[in-house]
């Protein structure tokens, strides 16, 4: 994902926000880069703010009232404050009147100035929510993303261990498909993951001897989905013997994989001949959902052969034989 520049920021919100260049429109190829969502230097976007800087500085009507009450050596602080290293644009909001001195100190900067009629705190909320998609820390994994009963599943494992053909037979269960191959993930909040597809490979799947299938056009529009938010990871593993003896049969805790600073819960499911991998994937899905809900089937087992025994031990010697 590149960076947002002022002129992208400007095009792509344009109609919604009804923007238009006030001074400076030579600034606007600055830049707001990606990861900035994290950077301790400063904020994405606000209100206008003097002592901590913002990528995006916002005025409203208080803010202009603000600053046109500035003269001097005052005005002059404030706008070194304001026209910052990491400042990439202005945008007056409310359909406010821009300051000729802040457009001419703008202009001396290289700092656009955008205006909209719309509401800060509106234009604020609108803009964040673009910002924080486009600018997440980003990581491309190999597997397939799928949702399976609402939740972001990511199917990953070796090259060639099936997992196309599962995401195909997921898909005629009445799943959807996110992602083939290639999946993109982004950190878009602090505790949230969001799984795309990259435009080139978008609705296609490809299934060794079938080769690359068009899944929207054979199994209609609800099979795909543009983007969804990673909960899961099911990665398929080969046995190196193919003993299924050698697998854990209760685990002890659940496995989780880092991703982006983020631990996913993960499940590790055996391929074997005869494995029905589609409806096991299916089933751990719903006991994720479950365990969500604070369900877990492995500790209401432990509890239950807990309270047996205990009753055991409370029975006679003659009852207990018998």
């Amino acid at each position: 994902m590149p960076d947002v520049s002022v002129q992208r920021l400007f095009n792509e919100n344009r109609d919604k926000l009804e923007l238009q260049w006030l001074a400076a429109r030579h600034g606007c190829q600055r830049a707001a880069p990606v990861g900035s969502l994290t950077d301790p230097r400063a904020g994405i976007i606000a209100h206008l703010n003097l002592t901590h800087p913002h990528r995006f500085q916002v005025l409203g009507q208080m803010e202009i009232n603000y600053l046109q009450g500035l003269s001097g050596a005052a005005l002059k602080r404030a706008f070194d404050n304001i026209f910052c290293d990491d400042l990439a644009a202005i945008i007056v909001a409310d359909d406010g009147v821009m300051p000729p001195s802040l457009g001419e100190a703008a202009e001396i900067h290289g700092v656009s100035i955008i205006g909209s009629p719309v509401p800060s705190a509106t234009l604020i909320n609108i803009l964040r929510h673009y910002l924080s998609q486009e600018l997440a820390e980003e990581i491309t994994m190999h597997g397939v993303f799928m949702v399976i009963l609402e939740v972001g599943v990511l199917i990953t494992g070796d090259s060639a261990v099936g997992k196309s053909e599962l995401a195909l037979e997921l898909i005629t269960r009445g799943h959807g498909l996110v992602a083939d191959d290639v999946v993109e993930l982004y950190r878009i909040g602090p505790e949230t993951l969001q799984g795309r597809c990259p435009p080139l490979l978008r609705d296609f799947l490809e299934v060794r001897g079938l080769g690359l299938i068009n899944i929207r056009s054979i199994f209609g529009e609800t099979a795909v989905r543009p983007r969804k938010n990673l909960k899961l990871i099911v990665h398929l593993e080969r046995l190196p013997d193919g003993d299924m003896a050698t697998m854990e049969r209760l685990p002890a805790k659940t496995r989780t994989q880092n991703i982006l600073g983020l631990d996913v819960p993960k499940f590790v499911l055996p391929v074997a001949i005869g494995r029905n991998l589609a409806v096991l994937v299916e089933a751990a899905t719903r006991n994720f959902i479950l365990a969500q809900r604070g369900v877990d089937s492995t500790e209401q087992f432990i509890q239950r052969q807990e309270e047996f025994m205990a009753q055991e031990q409370l029975l006679p010697d003659s009852e207990a034989s018998d």
